[in-house]
């Protein structure tokens, strides 16, 4: 044990541990270890103002090690907006360790990261059982940490009744947290800060409710709209939202219209839409509502 905490006292000392108000900086709204090949990080910017991802790492300390393997982002997230990574493992094809992600999981994906596992630089294969960074900078300040530097807790980080939350599991960060944690010594109690969905959960991915977005914003940013089931093996979708529609459109992936559905008369909050006439395929759903708001979805139509 006192070994431990030397070598975690030496990693954490490595980092610097900036003061972080709440809502100012990203942090990791959802995590992934799915089955196979599905790992996904999410990363929300509560803040009121776009982020450039490019001063961002994501990655991983594996088996409990003091040393980061990071990947470098690149992209924008918008104010009270999410972005979705996911491991790049696309061949319908692969088996065993290339087996694909699931299609759900590719749908949502906003990046596709680390195609290669090599076992000495492999950032994005964690397993439940390596702590999990988000990092900026020259890759010293510490923004967000999912488990602990210098612990490996066997299989998962588990709660205090002994259940694995860290694989087999869908996290979300619960609406009230504001900031991430940016304390790499500190006991990961993962019931504290996350909630935990079943295995192969992707269906909250690509939208955040945290109560930072009610901080002096107006109505259209805190709309949300959700759809189901996503991929549609029948083509068929339920799209629910939080404010009534004004339109639907759905677009292909070179940007044509490839439906559209108007609101003119019959206030809905729900609808479904039938798009057999649609090749299988990713398609991007976008809502227009009453309030001014325009938010976007990908989904994966057929199987």
């Amino acid at each position: 044990m006192k070994k431990l905490v030397l070598l975690s006292l030496a990693v954490i000392a490595s980092f610097t541990t900036q003061a972080q108000q709440d809502c100012s900086d990203l942090f990791i709204s959802e995590y992934v270890v799915g089955s196979g090949n599905n790992r996904a990080l999410e990363l929300y910017n509560p803040t009121a103002n776009a982020i450039d991802l490019g001063t961002y790492k994501v990655g991983r300390f594996r088996d409990g090690s003091g040393t980061p393997m990071l990947l470098n982002l690149a992209g924008t997230i918008p104010s009270h907006g999410t972005y979705v990574i996911v491991v790049d493992k696309r061949n319908a094809s692969g088996t065993g360790l290339e087996a694909p992600v699931d299609m759900a999981l590719q749908a949502v994906a906003d990046t596709f990261v680390n195609p290669t596992y090599v076992q000495s630089n492999s950032p994005f294969y964690f397993n439940g059982d390596d702590a999990v960074p988000l990092i900026k900078g020259d890759g010293t300040v510490l923004v967000d940490l999912v488990g602990k530097i210098g612990e490996d807790p066997g299989t998962a980080w588990s709660d205090a009744n002994g259940s694995w939350w860290t694989t087999k599991h869908t996290l979300i960060r619960k609406s009230t947290i504001l900031k991430g944690d940016i304390d790499g010594l500190n006991d990961f109690l993962p019931e504290v800060e996350w909630d935990s969905l079943p295995e192969n959960t992707f269906t909250e991915l690509g939208w955040h409710t945290c109560d930072c977005s009610t901080l002096g914003v107006s109505d259209s940013e805190l709309s949300k709209f959700n759809v189901f089931p996503n991929p549609a093996v029948d083509k068929h979708l339920m799209i629910s939202a939080s404010q009534d529609f004004s339109e639907i459109q759905v677009f292909n992936i070179l940007g044509q219209e490839a439906a559209k559905v108007t609101f003119e008369k019959t206030p809905a909050s729900k609808h479904q839409l039938k798009l057999d006439h649609l090749t299988t395929g990713i398609y991007i759903v976008r809502v227009s509502l009453r309030n001014g708001a325009v938010l976007s979805r990908k989904v994966m139509l057929g199987k």
